[in-house]
């Protein structure tokens, strides 16, 4: 047998290399250390969660942002409907007559014009009461006439305010488009009226 080793080389040999009070407590440091790291990462998890939810609905909100229900459409709609109106055309008389004395010279034809259902309501819009139409179809000379003498009537009643675009505004309310478009149409070919140029502040009575 060889020479025995003394006990402190026996335990450099074994990889001891000190204190075996000094090994076990470097044998638990990385445990330690893996337990510091644990609750690092416990307190810093709630704070993670919020912020991946936040990247994860991100994309979602500009889809959102485009879309619009029918009432918001058309909300939209208005003012562009509002400005075009503000820039229509008026309708003044191509001799410089006077407005209301103009319009009444071509009630002849409207009766060709408007549709006979449309007459009454038509009167209605612009002002008569149901009293006053009755008259007006009593005083008429005939089926022809009576829309005539209904716009007679409002004339009479109205004055000055009896304007041509109050008439064309009134066919539009009831819906009568074509009527008034074929109206407009004819004041411009008799050479009665004529579209006045450029913008107006106010509209022609």
């Amino acid at each position: 047998m060889g020479p025995s080793l003394p006990a402190k080389e026996t335990a450099s040999f074994l990889g001891g290399g000190g204190d075996p009070e000094r090994v076990d407590r470097s044998s638990q440091r990385p445990g330690a250390e893996d337990n510091v790291l644990n609750e690092i990462v416990s307190i810093l998890q709630p704070t993670q969660v919020p912020e991946q939810e936040m990247e994860v609905q991100e994309p979602a909100e500009p889809t959102g942002v485009n879309m619009l229900s029918p009432g918001e459409s058309e909300h939209l709609l208005e003012p562009a409907e509002a400005e075009r109106s503000q820039r229509r055309r008026l309708l003044v008389p191509a001799n410089e007559g006077d407005p209301t004395e103009t319009l009444r010279q071509c009630f002849d034809d409207f009766a060709d014009l408007v549709p006979f259902d449309s007459w009454e309501p038509l009167m209605r819009k612009l002002g008569l009461m149901d009293n006053e139409i009755k008259v007006a179809k009593a005083e008429a000379a005939g089926h022809r006439d009576t829309l005539y003498t209904m716009l007679i009537k409002w004339v009479n009643k109205t004055g000055r305010d009896a304007s041509v675009h109050t008439l064309l505004d009134a066919l539009e309310t009831l819906g009568e488009r074509l009527a008034k478009q074929k109206i407009e149409d004819h004041l411009l070919s008799s050479g009665k009226f004529m579209y006045l140029e450029g913008n107006a502040d106010s509209a022609m009575s």
